[in-house]
């Protein structure tokens, strides 16, 4: 997922919509001095650059996190962002689901976004992958945090 000065406001909408949605499921308020959205906000007003890679990374977290919603529950946020003029959740989340396979195929970790898509799904036990394809996303995981 690119994000950048062109679509920045859209992709922050998306973020807006998720984290209105999940905020409660948290136990968060949603529109707390410390919610992400007003946190995205004041890191606008210091860097442009800084807001855009928080944005990047809360939007990634937060697809993921999504994987300990309910079907109803993800139904619903779907319906959500459709009802926005957004994407799907399965054009969101696609382009996260692919990784774990682009990386065992490719036999290692090509860059940032995808270490921290690993190190997200690694830190997740309830993520359906199979214990050997665990052992080796974590081998490559490794490899690219120690080789570096």
């Amino acid at each position: 997922m690119k994000i950048n000065k062109s679509n920045y406001e859209f992709y922050k909408k998306v973020f807006k919509v998720i984290w209105e949605f999940q905020a409660p499921y948290y136990g968060m308020n949603s529109y707390s001095p410390t919610s992400p959205i007003n946190v995205l906000e004041s890191w606008e007003k210091e860097n442009e650059s800084i807001a855009r890679r928080g944005l990047k990374e809360g939007l990634r977290d937060s697809l993921t996190g999504l994987n300990h919603f309910t079907d109803e529950s993800k139904i619903e946020l779907n319906e959500s962002l459709i009802s926005e003029n957004l994407p799907s959740l399965n054009i969101l989340t696609s382009q996260i689901k692919n990784v774990p396979k682009r990386v065992l195929k490719n036999g290692k970790i090509k860059n940032i976004n995808e270490y921290y898509i690993i190190k997200e799904i690694l830190c997740d036990l309830e993520y359906e992958i199979t214990e050997s394809e665990r052992n080796e996303l974590n081998s490559l995981y490794e490899e690219y945090e120690f080789g570096k």
